[in-house]
């Protein structure tokens, strides 16, 4: 018997549709409260410290205090935990309740052996992965990880409470630990900022993931999802790891590749240059949230409701779906690539973001900006294939857009700088992208068609730009103007093209019946 959603009352379950609509929508509404609490986080960071030694050692650490955490976290317990429990729990409670009480003991156990990794080997980690920083950054960023280093394994745990609500329909957890994060990391900065002591923002991490895991604790007992009886036995285990196994061999293979390419480029960006991680992060958070905004709450979602779809549904659903992104985020990363500069210097500078900081930070968006629809089609098709268990796909596709970015960047950061270390993930998403398009074989293209269209009106809004900007003054003026100027011409280009009107018409259509029901 499948679990009903939070709050249903008993015996009566929705409709699907309408689960999926309301969990994306309670996902999106704390995506966005997430959002303006790291908007915050990211202004003050920008105010107080720019783009100079600290920013870049506050990054740094906490590079190196996620990227192993995220090995165990991000594709072993979220993609691989969620589908897997989900289905043991239909089938047989009691055995996908001794799942989940088999990956805590193992998860903390390896997470506490990261902790004291961490914190040990501080210095050498500095030293080796950030060849190219000064003593002063070195010796910060060494410092700060030793203080976040204890909090790895609370961040583990999290995580796998919030993936033992999700496999159980329940997502108040996922929805609030992201703003939860960000309030945790801006309290700290503060107080880092008034004590004149930059190290002590480095705690916002280790203490805010502390507070969740008892808090997180605390929720799922009172929603009566944490297990009450132990359930694993030891003549099960080896049953257990078999099944677990198979699917979470080629994400461990994935982690390993996704998190080694995070390091390789801090490691490029920090022969660069000063400022350059710290750029990279200031234009990457503006990217990044208008990806997570749109696409992050209905990548969740699909593990479940894209398992279920026969292979011709899958490829039309997919295919609408990949067809209306294109239309909201082509125009998207053409603003935020060719307007960046003016937006940049609205949200960030002032204090110590100078202008040398407005400068590196918008050569940064110009190459991570070019590719956005490309990196958000290609999490929605990699969502896709996870909830079909297609895990080896993922990691074919992962693996081409990992060898772009760190061939195209290793051939190309000593001429471009800063603009390779954004142009690198956007060649690589296109990569994946082109590869996911061959795997699920789109027989009825749409989303081909109509991305080809909006593709060849880059290069006319690119000129329009080009030619209003050196009439523009004024920080917010030139930023409304050249957002006005993209609304209008994305507006008149998509209604030249039946195509695009059709596929506009669709959505309006789509969205209205889901605002009435």
């Amino acid at each position: 018997m499948t679990a009903l959603p939070p709050d249903e009352p008993a015996g009566i379950a929705p409709a699907p549709d309408a689960w999926a609509r309301r969990s994306t929508l309670g996902m999106g509404l704390g995506a966005l409260a997430s959002k303006g609490l790291g908007f915050a986080r990211e202004v003050v960071l920008a105010r107080f410290f720019g783009t100079g030694p600290v920013a870049d050692a506050y990054r740094s650490a906490l590079t190196f205090t996620l990227s192993p955490a995220h090995l165990l976290s991000t594709h072993a317990v979220q993609t691989c935990f969620i589908p897997l429990y989900t289905r043991l729990r239909t089938e047989n409670r009691p055995r996908a309740t001794a799942l989940y009480q088999g990956l805590l003991l193992v998860f903390l156990a390896v997470g506490l052996l990261l902790a004291v990794a961490l914190y040990a080997g501080a210095g050498a980690l500095a030293r080796v992965l950030l060849p190219g920083f000064d003593p002063e950054r070195r010796e910060l960023t060494a410092a700060m990880l030793r203080i976040m280093a204890p909090g790895v394994p609370a961040y583990i745990y999290c995580t796998l409470l919030a993936s033992l609500g999700a496999g159980q329909r329940d997502y108040a957890l996922p929805t609030i630990r992201p703003g939860l994060q960000n309030l945790g990391l801006l309290l700290m900065i503060a107080i880092a900022v008034g004590a004149r002591r930059p190290v002590l923002a480095a705690w916002g991490f280790t203490l805010t993931y502390l507070v969740l895991s008892a808090g997180g604790t605390w929720l799922l007992h009172a929603r009566g999802l944490l297990p009450k009886q132990w359930q694993l036995i030891r003549s099960e285990v080896a049953s257990l790891a078999r099944t677990y196994w198979r699917p979470l061999r080629p994400l461990l293979l994935l982690s390993v590749l996704v998190q080694g390419n995070i390091l390789v480029e801090r490691l490029l960006a920090s022969l660069v240059g000063g400022g350059t991680i710290a750029a990279m992060d200031y234009a990457r958070f503006i990217l990044e949230s208008t990806h997570a905004l749109l696409l992050m709450p209905l990548g969740l979602v699909s593990l479940a409701r894209f398992a279920g779809l026969g292979e011709r549904e899958l490829r039309e659903t997919a295919d609408r779906v990949l067809g209306l992104m294109m239309l909201l985020l082509v125009p998207v990363s053409a603003f935020l690539a060719f307007s960046g500069g003016p937006l940049i210097q609205a949200l960030y500078q002032r204090g110590a973001f100078d202008q040398l900081s407005q400068a590196m930070t918008q050569r940064a968006m110009l190459g991570l900006g070019a590719g956005l629809w490309a990196v958000s089609a290609s999490y929605f098709l990699r969502s896709v294939l996870h909830a079909r268990m297609d895990n080896g796909t993922v990691l074919r596709g992962e693996t081409i857009a990992v060898a772009l970015n760190v061939a195209f960047v290793l051939l190309t950061y000593r001429r471009l700088g800063i603009l390779a270390l954004g142009l690198g993930p956007s060649l690589g998403a296109l990569g994946s992208l082109a590869f996911y398009f061959v795997r699920l074989r789109f027989r009825a293209p749409r989303a081909p068609g109509r991305l080809l269209l909006l593709l060849a009106g880059v290069p006319f809004h690119a000129v329009l730009v080009a030619a209003i900007r050196s009439r523009l003054t004024g920080t917010w003026p030139a930023a409304v103007a050249q957002l006005l100027l993209a609304g209008t011409f994305w507006a008149i280009w998509i209604g030249a093209w039946r195509p695009l009107r059709a596929a506009a018409r669709e959505g309006w259509r789509r969205g209205n019946r889901g605002t009435d029901r």
